[in-house]
């Protein structure tokens, strides 16, 4: 019976091939998270520096106004019309710059390889918050006519109280400066890690990849090698039930295949009693042909007959047991009519098939024996039309293959010219 062969070996390849795609891909999509987390940062940093410099600027226009105040209206009311406007765009620009950086630190992709460092979202909260403050007491300083705002009190509280904005901005820009060290410094150690493990993973991969295939496929060339030098036999080690199990069977199968063919011709034609020839029959089986009871027959076509030549057997018998087998095959109808038709048959399960064969006393006889379960019967005939039959028998069911069959049926002429001589 044919061992059904899975396809370990191409799973294995495309699952290797698989997980060395999706690492190379989680790699890449790895560096291309850390690039986009050190962009976002750099840009958020440009950001906030932006925002110190604006913060700088209110001040010193702020200074300004407060240490050069008019005193008169005219002067005033061409204040509000120029310093007012541009004043207020300015605090408008300086409040959206900080919504702008809050919102560029929402969109920093999360790693969840690093520990998350909070310390500049609470800074950018907390400046979020004083500068809402600021903004009220602004206005409030302002009065609430806005048509005569009370310039040089804003300038006054502008003066006073930017400075905390300022300091607030510039504990963010070295807070965000040293997340981005940090966060360069893991980044190095987590790449490192991650260069070690797959360096690791494709080494073992490969070490997989050179025993599990390399090395059966230099073992299945060398066992070549071996029997074209004439080592017929050669066997190798099987063990899986991948593809390179099924092509090593084979090759096994084949080497014993030639050495018993080769063998077998040389003993037949050698001047061996044919008791030898009948132990080197089973002897050169081993490995390839199964054969636990071999009987040999030569047919008597004058009486029409059957005559025991030799019987080889792996178990011990008793006089009376070779008696009967002796006794039953002398004219066994079943054995002579298929050395008439002279094609060897095979009978897979003897124990189920004996019902459909009453004529076949060999194998009635067999069968009592007992566990003898694959019968095998080749015909054979000789140049000179010397005619035999050979029976050999197995244990296990279905032990006889097609391809055995056929290679008995092209070696039975040489066998019986062997037998013959």
């Amino acid at each position: 019976m044919k061992k059904r062969i899975i396809k370990w070996l191409q799973i294995k390849v495309f699952l290797g091939l698989g997980a060395l795609v999706f690492g190379a891909a989680s790699i890449i999509f790895y560096i291309n998270l850390l690039a986009q987390e050190n962009h976002n940062n750099q840009q958020l940093l440009s950001y906030v520096k932006q925002l110190d410099v604006q913060g700088q600027e209110i001040k010193r226009r702020s200074s300004t106004y407060a240490n050069n105040a008019p005193r008169e209206y005219n002067t005033y009311y061409r204040d509000l019309v120029i310093f007012y406007p541009d004043f207020m765009l300015d605090l408008d620009a300086f409040g959206k710059l900080i919504a702008h950086i809050a919102k560029t630190a929402s969109e920093i992709p999360k790693n969840d390889l690093q520990q998350p460092d909070t310390s500049v979202t609470v800074s950018i909260t907390n400046l979020q918050s004083n500068w809402q403050n600021f903004r009220r007491g602004f206005l409030d300083k302002l009065g609430s006519d806005l048509k005569e705002p009370r310039l040089e009190w804003g300038a006054d509280y502008v003066q006073a109280n930017q400075q905390l904005i300022n300091l607030i901005t510039g504990q963010l820009i070295t807070k965000i400066d040293n997340a981005i060290q940090r966060q360069l410094a893991t980044n190095s150690q987590l790449t490192t890690t991650v260069m070690q493990i797959s360096a690791i993973l494709v080494l073992l991969g490969a070490i997989w990849f050179y025993f599990s295939v390399i090395r059966r496929i230099s073992q299945t060339v060398n066992g070549c090698q071996r029997v074209a030098q004439g080592d017929f036999g050669y066997q190798l080690n099987i063990r899986g039930n991948d593809e390179l199990s099924a092509l090593a069977s084979a090759f096994n199968i084949l080497s014993a295949r030639t050495r018993f063919v080769v063998n077998l011709i040389s003993k037949m034609h050698s001047q061996e009693s044919v008791d030898n020839k009948v132990s080197s029959v089973c002897t050169e089986a081993t490995g390839y042909l199964p054969i636990e009871w071999l009987g040999l027959w030569h047919y008597d076509n004058t009486n029409n007959s059957l005559e025991l030549m030799s019987m080889r057997s792996e178990r011990t018998m008793t006089d009376s047991t070779r008696s009967s087998l002796i006794t039953a095959t002398t004219h066994d109808a079943h054995l002579i009519e298929i050395l008439s038709k002279n094609r060897p048959i095979k009978y897979s399960n003897l124990a189920e098939q004996i019902s459909q064969l009453p004529s076949a006393k060999l194998m009635l006889e067999i069968r009592k024996m007992g566990l003898l379960n694959s019968v095998l019967i080749v015909p054979l005939k000789s140049d000179n039309d010397w005619q035999g039959v050979m029976v050999l028998v197995a244990s296990d069911a279905d032990s006889y293959s097609d391809e055995q069959i056929e290679l008995m049926a092209n070696l039975s002429p040489f066998m019986a010219n062997g037998f013959e001589s």
